[in-house]
Parts: structure tokens; C-alpha cells; sequence
């Protein structure tokens, strides 16, 4: 059975392609300069009865922000960013990370040895510290300097580069413990070239690991933007607004509706307004749960026999056995004299 004709894959996968591609076409139909806004509430006759925000289940879904628009237009229109922008960088750590694993597998055994030892290190280093350290000048202080399409690329560049060490280390591991395989001395000594060796044999073993790490790289994604949010370093870009010129209350505010964006920039309403809070922390919590399930059913799928062992099962099965004729003993008699049974 494939993963595709798995229930928990296509659950998952569903979800995604659901929440992603529904955003896409929402904000087609209803872009930001339409979007939904009710600063006052009236009754039915027409007297002022609340103000934004408006909590949930009164005239709006999911409710409004402060400034009156509808959170549930933020989260739709916020998905396609936020899933856009995971898709993008897990699958460059992906790509960079296995190419330099494939690379570094082919080095000498003490350089390899030594190699991982040294990138090992970035699988107990705190990505969110790190990230927090490096972007927060680029996207808070000095966002007057450098345009937001820069930003935008930097804090993209950055989260790639912080994890492709530990996915360079896994990928080179496998391999390399893949390489001492006894066919695959078999295959040098009947003139398989490196090159030949990672197309032919090494990347159909790699291909379905790399598939649940792709799924797992999303996840990890998603929650360090999440935590970069809390800490108000917004990848999209930050703008900032005065509430009170009086006291000088500025806060920063997300250029676009992506979720963890909205999540640090209503960070402080969640004692009072939480719905504001926890619409985007409802999207990432249903993103996750379906990319778990894509990754619990690849591990189910893949990891229980190997590519190889899936091969030469589904050899065996197109065989055709061999048909076993009964022979009467005037049939035998005359093969025997004739040599053919006509």
C-alpha cells in the first residue's frame, strides 16, 4: 500500500493543501482593501453598543482586532503567507542540507568523523535564541534603514542557514552508513562511478527519509516563526503606530496577516481579548496536527521496510510461476520416442 492510500496521510495532507490553496483563492476574491471592519457595533436601533475589539459569536466569527477587523479574514488571508514561507524554507534546508551531506559522505572517514562532531553542536543550540539575536536588530531597530522586501529575504536566508547543519549531519550519516553496504562494493568493482552510486542506490534509500524529514522541517518551521512572534520579530516586516500620543504608547504591528505575526503583535490583549490571540494559535495547532499525521503515516509506510526490501518484493510479484503440466502416461511415452507431445 502506498502512503497516498493512508487515511492519517490523506487526513493530513487534505488539511494542508485545504488551508493553503483556500487562502490563495479567498484572498483573490476578498483582498485586504475589502476586507471585513466593524469598529462600532449597533443594535437594532442603531444605538452604539460596543466597540472594537468584538469578541466572538456577536456579529463576526472569530471577532474583531482593536482596530475592528475580522480575525477570521486575518487567519484565512494569513495562511497562504505562513504555510508559503514554511514551504519555501523547509524545502531550502532540505535541498542545501542534503546536497552538502551527500558531499561531506564522500570525504574521508576522520574528516567526516570530525565534521560531525563539530555540526552536532547546532542540534542542542537554541535556534529561537539565535534567530531572536540576529533578526531582531534587522527587523525591529533598524527596519527604517532597509526595505522590507530585504528584511523579508534576510530573516528567510537566515532561518534556512540555521538548520541545515543538522540536517547536513543526518543526511551524511545515513549515507554514509548506507555506503558500507557489501553490494556496494560489488558496484565499484564493476565500474559504478560515485556520481552513479548516489543516483542509483543512495538517494532511492534517502528518498523516504527525506520525505519525513521535509514534513519535520515544516513543523519545525512553523513553531520558530510561532516563538520569533512571541519575541516580536515578525518575518513579513514591522511597522510601527502610536495609540496614545499623549504617553507615547507605540507598539509594532505585522506588515502582513501572517500568524505568528499576529500572535506577537496582540501578545499583550491575551488577558483581556484572547480571541485575538488564539484564532492564529488554532491555525498553527491544526497545521501541525496534519503535518504530524503525514509524518506519522510516512513512518508507518517507509520506515517499516526499506526501499530495497519493497523493490524486490514487488519483483517477486510480477513473476509469473512456472505452470506445472500433468502428463498422462501415453503423453510421457511418446516424449520420450518423439521428443514432443504432438
Amino acid at each position: 500500500m502506498t502512503v497516498w492510500k493512508s487515511p492519517l496521510f490523506l487526513s493530513g495532507f487534505l488539511i494542508i493543501v485545504s488551508l493553503f490553496f483556500g487562502s490563495i483563492i479567498y484572498s483573490h476574491f476578498v483582498p485586504n482593501d475589502k476586507q471585513p471592519v466593524m469598529q462600532i457595533r449597533y443594535d437594532e436601533n442603531k444605538n452604539a453598543i460596543d466597540g472594537a475589539p468584538i469578541a466572538p459569536f456577536k456579529d463576526m466569527p472569530f471577532g474583531t482586532d482593536r482596530f475592528g477587523v475580522s480575525i477570521l479574514h486575518k487567519v484565512i488571508d494569513g495562511a497562504k503567507y505562513t504555510l508559503g514561507v514554511a514551504f519555501f524554507i523547509a524545502f531550502a534546508r532540505l535541498f542545501f542540507g542534503t546536497l552538502l551531506g551527500l558531499i561531506i559522505s564522500q570525504l574521508p572517514k576522520f574528516i567526516l568523523n570530525t565534521l560531525s562532531k563539530l555540526f552536532e553542536s547546532f542540534y542542542y543550540a537554541p535556534a529561537t535564541i539565535i534567530a531572536y539575536l540576529l533578526l531582531y536588530p534587522v527587523l525591529q531597530i533598524f527596519t527604517w534603514s532597509l526595505p522590507r522586501d530585504i528584511q523579508t529575504i534576510f530573516a528567510v536566508i537566515l532561518l534556512v542557514i540555521i538548520a541545515v547543519p543538522p540536517i547536513m549531519v543526518t543526511v551524511a550519516s545515513e549515507t554514509s552508513k548506507f555506503l558500507e553496504n557489501e553490494f556496494i562494493s560489488s558496484v565499484k568493482v564493476l565500474g559504478g562511478s560515485r556520481l552513479h552510486t548516489l543516483r542509483k542506490h543512495v538517494m532511492p534509500h534517502l528518498r523516504p527519509h527525506l520525505s519525513i524529514l521535509y514534513s519535520q522541517q515544516l513543523i519545525a518551521t512553523l513553531l520558530l516563526g510561532a516563538h520569533l512572534g512571541i519575541l516580536q520579530v515578525f518575518i513579513g516586516g514591522t511597522d510601527f503606530i502610536t495609540l496614545d500620543p499623549l504617553e507615547n504608547n507605540t507598539v509594532p504591528v505585522a506588515m502582513i496577516n501572517e500568524w505568528s505575526s499576529m500572535i506577537g503583535a496582540n501578545y499583550f490583549q491575551i488577558r483581556g481579548d484572547r480571541w485575538i490571540v488564539f484564532a492564529p494559535l488554532a491555525g498553527f495547532a491544526i497545521t501541525i496536527l496534519a503535518l504530524n499525521f503525514m509524518v506519522e503515516a510516512m513512518k508507518r509506510q517507509y520506515l517499516a521496510k526499506s526501499s530495497y526490501t519493497r523493490r524486490t518484493r514487488k519483483v517477486r510479484k510480477v513473476k509469473t510461476p512456472v505452470q506445472v503440466k500433468t502428463l498422462s502416461q501415453e503423453q510421457f511415452d511418446r516424449i520420450m520416442k518423439t521428443g514432443t507431445d504432438n
